[in-house]
């Protein structure tokens, strides 16, 4: 078989079977050409496939991105042309979770804000948004849980009211971004939600979710004290009058870790071995940080260990760098800190490389 994948995917030189001829194609040139001749086509986020972009299917017969998210891809596109497709659902989950939980900390330290004594409106409970609850559960935050759709597919599960979900001190955002439907999310986040006022507003689900405009508007007014935004309206050309007033800019990396980029890449390329008949018996990921690369245990209280051993601080100063560039060249820019900026480790293989992980805070178990 065939395969054609996007030359950033991680390890697939590891993952892919030898008996898949692999080739594969960079996403900064544009759209990949003479797809259409192999069996199988690996992407991510950046490569956007509808009738305009993929108007035959030619030999493809699977697509897979290396992704949780999925708007993408025109998945009834797809479907109409006989083409396979699947992504990486919950691979990202964790890597999310640890970021929001960076930011929520970090955002406290420096606001003089306890988190403990405020309440997190967590949009979506799905994977990255239960990632999320875990944390908060096993930190004792309060917060509620607000998926109207989730409780309408699963019966045991209820959802927050949205009077609930608006009296909350905070809101985190982690729902697809859907323009049609009863419980579409295009702009879910509007001037209806943002005048119940909020200490800070985090989104790192899908740019459009929160309507950047009336955000804005809200923190002028005092609405909103802070927000911080990893997905962005308009991606990658993001708006910089938004990430000028953001109290944390990333270039939608809440989810970039090692061990997601591993899980990713192995998840959807599982589903394509198995869509062409075949066994799969991946390799275990064993790369391991150097003990230099993080932050040593003493005096480190629970908000400077998240911090110092997360790469947001070094994401957020570097997409600052781009405002005011033209729009070619912060696309361009913007794409390169996403693939070529080497991940972090998540904070459980951090942890494992302390000799003395007692002087750790105590919080840390968590992970």
């Amino acid at each position: 078989m065939k395969v054609f994948a996007d030359k950033y995917l991680y390890a697939l030189d590891q993952l892919i079977p030898d008996d898949f001829e692999l080739e594969t194609y960079d996403p900064d040139k544009g759209f990949p050409k003479d797809i259409t001749r192999y069996d199988a086509l690996l992407i991510r986020t950046v490569t956007k496939l509808n009738k305009e972009t993929l108007p035959e299917a030619g030999c493809l017969k699977f697509v897979g991105s290396a992704t949780a998210g999925f708007d993408h891809v025109d998945m009834d596109y797809l479907n109409s042309l006989g083409i396979d497709f699947a992504r990486s659902e919950g691979c990202n989950a964790n890597a999310v979770g640890e970021y929001v939980l960076t930011a929520l900390y970090h955002w406290g330290q420096l606001r003089n804000e306890k988190i403990e004594d405020l309440k997190i409106g967590v949009v979506g409970f799905g994977n990255t948004g239960g990632s999320l609850i875990g944390y908060l559960q096993k930190l004792g935050i309060e917060y509620v849980a607000y998926d109207p759709p989730k409780a309408y597919r699963e019966k045991n599960f209820k959802s927050a009211d949205l009077h609930e979900l608006l009296a909350c001190d905070i809101l985190s955002f982690h729902t697809p971004l859907t323009q049609n439907g009863t419980h579409a999310t295009y702009h879910m986040c509007s001037k209806h939600w943002l005048d119940n006022s909020f200490k800070l507003i985090i989104n790192a689900s899908r740019g459009g979710v929160v309507d950047e405009k009336v955000l804005l508007e809200a923190k002028r007014l005092g609405l909103v004290r802070d927000f911080v935004l990893d997905v962005w309206e308009n991606e990658p050309v993001f708006s910089d009058k938004v990430a000028g007033h953001a109290f944390i800019a990333t270039p939608h990396i809440a989810g970039y870790s090692r061990e997601a980029k591993w899980k990713a890449s192995e998840i959807v390329v599982r589903k394509m071995v198995e869509f062409f008949g075949k066994e799969y018996s991946p390799p275990r990921q064993n790369e391991q940080p150097e003990s230099s690369s993080f932050a040593g245990p003493e005096d480190l209280s629970f908000e400077d260990f998240l911090w110092k051993n997360h790469k947001i601080d070094y994401y957020s100063q570097a997409l600052r760098k781009l405002v005011g560039l033209s729009a070619e060249q912060k696309g361009q820019k913007f794409a390169g800190l996403r693939s070529n900026t080497p991940t972090r480790f998540e904070f459980r293989t951090v942890i494992d490389q302390y000799s003395n992980p007692e002087k750790l805070p105590e919080e840390v178990k968590i992970f």
